[in-house]
């Protein structure tokens, strides 16, 4: 054996060496979103729902390929033999020693170059200016209801809905459902659009999950775009969890990345805006307070200066204009006061119908209940659980105590066959077995007279000669 001294380096584990490769491979920037073309082979799906296949090209090499299961649920149908594009990262799989496609998108190789097509059109709408910024609406900072353009199947739709209800509940989703994949959802999504326009919404959202840019592309649609462009209400975008943006990104009024940013970014949230709303009411009442109480002091300084000056027709006229000053400024203080307050009380109203604490109130109260039902019926079914196990358990072990007597009475058998056959047994009655050269000796033309033979008895081996034979 080689000691590590005579190698002259420190010896590495397999799983160094794979681990080292692992690291050049990813950190190759050439070797990051690279798009793949091959033959399909080798397609297996884990039960867990991740995918793996090969690709094979006429030269004979072959890349192993892996899609994870959040990947895989965007895949076109394809099938070994299949020709396509598939397209993520390069890694080293350091336990098997190998390297692998990990693969985030895949398209059939031969339906067309769509990214060509897409730049095409994106040329074509941005010279008709629906790109332009000078164009686009604000979206509203207070909005109340929202017209959704989506699949309710949709992850990124679900992701959308479940973050504006827990942080905004007080803004109401209307569904405009549409297929978003597929041949038919371009059209689907613009009608979609065009229906959510005619509602009396404050804007209209069009999202999506993630996907491959083929799987996107109906949002590329040209009667997509211009649905957009055409809608009464500002529109916002939120397609994909990808850096390729759709042509819909670029004529909304508003474009993020992914829907749940969509949704953290879309108006004020329920609490900001109780928030907003209480301190708002606080300043409005103290502003009034101040001017009642300024042109109050006003007031008096008019009536001190009167009555020194000694002419009562003036003091009159005076107290007379005072007097209507202030029935005036305090009527218009007042109706102005009430009106803000009535629009205040009903933006408050809207907000507590939409607050969850009464939901959530209900919700525990109905958890209480049932588990208060639960208890007893877990207790029953507990309580039978034990019953069949003890008989369960009572019949196993008799059935056992059966099987372990009758082994034993086999054992037994079995061992006074053997005691019967066992030659030393045989030793045992007086019997020898004689050998010659090692050879057992069954008739006398074996040992001729003179030969030297081996006797072996019971309790040792006699060493003798043969002088004669007989045959009986």
């Amino acid at each position: 054996m080689i000691g590590t001294q005579q190698l002259g380096v420190s010896p590495l584990t397999p799983s160094d060496v794979g681990n080292m490769v692992r690291r050049i491979v990813e950190g190759e920037r050439r070797l990051r979103d690279v798009a793949v073309r091959g033959e399909v082979t080798g397609y297996s799906q884990h039960p867990a729902g991740y995918v793996f296949f090969e690709l094979k090209d006429d030269k004979g090499a072959i890349l192993r390929c892996v899609v994870w299961t959040e990947a895989a649920r965007t895949l076109p149908q394809f099938k070994n033999g299949s020709a396509v594009v598939a397209r993520g990262n390069v890694t080293a799989y350091a336990r098997s020693s190998v390297y692998q496609l990990v693969v985030e998108s895949v398209a059939l190789d031969g339906v067309g170059d769509v990214h060509a097509l897409f730049e095409k059109l994106k040329k074509k709408l941005d010279a008709e200016g629906l790109f332009a910024e000078e164009r686009k609406r604000p979206v509203p900072a207070y909005p109340f209801s929202v017209a959704l353009v989506s699949s309710r199947s949709a992850k990124g739709a679900e992701d959308f809905v479940t973050i504006l209800k827990n942080r905004a509940p007080h803004v109401r989703v209307i569904w405009c459902e549409a297929s978003v994949q597929g041949a038919q959802a371009g059209s689907q999504i613009a009608g979609a659009i065009a229906y959510a326009s005619r509602l009396n919404v404050d804007c209209i959202v069009v999202t999506r999950g993630g996907g491959s840019f083929e799987d996107l592309f109906c949002f590329s649609d040209e009667r997509v775009v211009r649905a957009i462009a055409a809608a009464r209400h500002p529109v916002i975008s939120a397609v994909g969890h990808t850096v390729d943006q759709q042509l819909c990104d670029y004529v909304a009024d508003r474009h993020f990345e992914t829907p749940s940013a969509a949704a953290n970014a879309l108006g004020q949230s329920t609490t900001d805006l109780r928030f907003r709303i209480d301190g708002a009411r606080g300043k409005m009442w103290r502003s009034a307070t101040r001017a009642i109480e300024a042109r109050r002091v006003a007031l008096e300084g008019v009536t001190r200066r009167t009555y020194l000056d000694g002419t009562q027709s003036v003091l009159s006229a005076a107290r007379q204009r005072a007097a209507d000053a202030r029935t005036k400024l305090e009527g218009g203080m007042t109706s102005g006061v009430e009106r803000r307050a009535v629009r205040w009380r009903g933006v408050r109203e809207r907000l507590q119908r939409s607050d969850p604490t009464e939901r959530v109130s209900a919700n525990r109260l109905e958890a209480y209940k049932l588990s208060a039902r639960l208890g007893p019926a877990v207790s029953k079914v507990l309580a039978r659980a034990i019953e069949r196990n003890a008989k369960a358990r009572a019949t196993l072990e008799s059935r056992i105590d059966v099987s372990v007597r009758t082994r034993r009475e086999r054992l037994a058998v079995a061992v006074a066959n053997l005691d019967g056959k066992n030659p030393e047994a045989i030793l045992q009655r007086g019997y020898a077995i004689v050998t010659l050269d090692g050879a057992i000796v069954h008739g006398p033309e074996q040992a001729p007279p003179g030969s030297l033979v081996q006797a072996k008895l019971a309790r040792g081996i006699l060493h003798a000669r043969v002088e004669e034979e007989s045959r009986e």
